[in-house]
């Protein structure tokens, strides 16, 4: 069974690494490592809580998508913390105009960027698939 990493998704074909990023720690490939805190006894935590997948191979994560109203939930996430689009942007290290982009709805954050603004902002961007497939239109 081929281990992909957990931050970039690619297949992991040399040696994996766990490491800590803002508080998590995950199964990454070595050029994601560098992101993060190397981990030689990782602490024991509690199994997650949430919908969980069975595969053939055992148990997987749910797959995750930016939730459609991710425009307004970052803008109103964004003004309630009273900062400006060029003070998010410095503080997770983005241009301003993917700030700006991202609120218009002109560009669908990929994953990285969701969870980063959510971390960033305190807010929930990403939803199971399951959940979108379930949700009235």
């Amino acid at each position: 069974m081929a281990l992909t990493c957990e931050v970039c998704g690619n297949q992991i074909v040399t040696a994996s690494s766990r490491v800590e990023i803002d508080g998590a720690i995950l199964q990454v490939c070595q050029s994601c490592a560098k992101r993060g805190r190397p981990m030689m006894n990782p602490v024991r935590r509690a199994r997650p809580v949430g919908p969980r997948l069975t595969t053939r191979g055992g148990l997987s994560e749910p797959e995750l998508e930016v939730d459609p109203e991710y425009y307004s939930i970052v803008r109103r996430a964004r003004e309630k913390l009273g900062i400006t689009q060029e003070a998010l942007g410095r503080a997770i290290n983005v241009k301003t105009s993917v700030i700006s982009h991202v609120e218009t709805g002109k560009i669908k954050p990929d994953l990285i960027l969701a969870r980063t603004l959510a971390h960033y902002l305190k807010v929930q961007l990403l939803i199971s698939s399951s959940d979108l497939d379930q949700a009235p239109r």
